[in-house]
Formats: C-alpha cells, sequence, structure tokens
C-alpha cells in the first residue's frame, strides 16, 4: 500500500513543480542565517536529527486533544483541555517545522518530492487546527470537526514521515557493512608511494570502503561514505585535515572522523594505520 502511495507522488508532476519550486528559497534562506544555526537545526549538537525529537511534541499534544474531543462530544461537557493542547501542539509545529525544511532542503530524488507533500499535508493540518481554535469561539461542534479533520491529516503525514525515515533512509546513519569492528586485523590496501599527498584516495579493506588521505606528512583513514546520504567522500573536496561530502557538502575530521558541518549529524569511522615494507595497512579502530 505504501509503495503505491509514494509512487503516486513520485509520479505526479505537482509534486517534483512544487519541489523544485520551493527547495531552491529554503535552501537560499538557510545558507542566509549561517552555517552554525543551520546544523543546531540539523542537530548537530543533539548527535542526531533534531526535527523527529520535535515532532513529537505536536503530534502528542493533538492526540491528547483528540481524546479531550471525543469525550466532550460523548459526555456532553465543555472541557478547555484539548484547546489548550491545540495551541501547545500549533506552536511546536511551527518550531518542528523549521528543523524539517533543513532537513528537506538537503535531499533528492523522491525523498524530496514525498518531503514536500509531507510538509503541505502539515501546513495544512496545523491550519486547519488554528482555524478550529478560532471556530470553538463560535461553534463549538464545527470548531471540534475541523480539529478532527486535522487530526487524520497530521497523522497521514507522520506515516508518510515514517517512511522517509526507514523508507527513504533520511535523517539515519549510512555506514559501509559490516560492523563496525572490522576488519578486526591489519589488510594491505595501498602501496605507501601511491599515496600522493593531499589526494583523497579510495581503498577497500575486505567489504570495508575506506578513504585514505596524506596531509603534511600524515595518513588518515576514515569510512569513505558520508553518514548522510552515503555520498562518495572519496570525491569531495580536502580542506585542511578535514573532508567535504561532494553530495550536500558535511564536513568531517580526517583525525578523529567527528562532523564539523551538516548536513549530517553522525561522524564516520576512523581507522588503525600502520606502514609496513612500503605498504599502507589499515584496521578498524
Amino acid at each position: 500500500m505504501i509503495e503505491k502511495i509514494v509512487r503516486a507522488i513520485e509520479d505526479h508532476p505537482i509534486s517534483d513543480g512544487l519541489a523544485e519550486a520551493v527547495q531552491p528559497a529554503v535552501k537560499a534562506t538557510l545558507n542566509a542565517i549561517g552555517t552554525p544555526a543551520k546544523d543546531a537545526l540539523h542537530g548537530k549538537w543533539l548527535g542526531h536529527p533534531l526535527h523527529p525529537a520535535l515532532i513529537a511534541m505536536p503530534i502528542g499534544a493533538w492526540s491528547l486533544a483528540f481524546v479531550c474531543d471525543v469525550v466532550e462530544l460523548v459526555n456532553r461537557e465543555r472541557s478547555t483541555t484539548a484547546d489548550n493542547a491545540i495551541t501547545f501542539g500549533v506552536a511546536t509545529a511551527l518550531v518542528s517545522a523549521v528543523a524539517g525544511l533543513a532537513d528537506w532542503s538537503e535531499t533528492d530524488g523522491r525523498a524530496k518530492k514525498l518531503g514536500v507533500v509531507h510538509g503541505t499535508m502539515n501546513v495544512v493540518a496545523t491550519a486547519l487546527y488554528i482555524s478550529s481554535l478560532a471556530t470553538r469561539k463560535r461553534s463549538r461542534s464545527k470548531g471540534i470537526a475541523l480539529s478532527l479533520a486535522a487530526f487524520g491529516i497530521a497523522n497521514a503525514s507522520a506515516y508518510l514521515g515514517g517512511h522517509l525515515s526507514f523508507g527513504e533512509q533520511i535523517g539515519v546513519r549510512h555506514t559501509d557493512p559490516p560492523s563496525e569492528d572490522q576488519p578486526e586485523n591489519f589488510v594491505d590496501v595501498l602501496a605507501e608511494n601511491e599515496l600522493v599527498e593531499n589526494k583523497l584516495v579510495r581503498v577497500v579493506a575486505g567489504d570495508v570502503a575506506i578513504l585514505l588521505v596524506r596531509t603534511a606528512g600524515k595518513i588518515h583513514a576514515i569510512a569513505e561514505t558520508c553518514t548522510h546520504l552515503g555520498g562518495p567522500l572519496a570525491e569531495g573536496k580536502l580542506e585542511g585535515t578535514s573532508v567535504r561530502c561532494p553530495w550536500h557538502g558535511s564536513r568531517f575530521c580526517l583525525e578523529d572522523g567527528s562532523a564539523l558541518e551538516g548536513p549530517t549529524t553522525f561522524p564516520v569511522r576512523t581507522f588503525d594505520i600502520r606502514v609496513q615494507n612500503g605498504r599502507v595497512e589499515v584496521r578498524a579502530s
């Protein structure tokens, strides 16, 4: 079922046109606020994406409002709990939306199209909740009807958001197999004289793709796959003792693999290095 929905969204020209029209403006706005603020929205300070952590607040508040509205309809006793919960949900939804836009601005292909539909549904749901709050003052029953409709749309959007995370792997850590303790022993990957100063070189140790770089005479080895969306770091740009992913600009420290700039929020693996008999050997740190 979800695959049919995803394909329908992907193939529809409106989603593609809307995404192409909106994403450049979002990127320009985020770039204008500066890298530190943009990284904060991605959740670099948190160690994982910020948007999924924030979205729990409006969904939880609106779920409470739904229960209170149903109880009010059954018991015919007016309560302000639903109104307060909706207000809280709208406020936190707006904050969550900003973080979500930051993540969506660094997506491509199908995820970009799905993301714009996900965001549009959230806008509609939030607008309905705001209308519900205003309408309740004039007609309680109509206001509750609007909030019930908004709850349905919000949950449909949340379902699509779940697919973006688990189906399209947005906001999850992209690493190479096998497990992080591989290779367990030192593996010969390259002749030392083939490692030119300040040149990014991709090698493979078993099933693990590794990026080798010699800077200022020192050899560094980190995982070659960007943890954001799997970009090839060997095709990126060397910046001092860091490397920038060619796909979305995430920057990693060659010394310890830490994420220096988003959109990634995850570090890359590092590897131990030794040179024996003119050969570079690596193993998992």
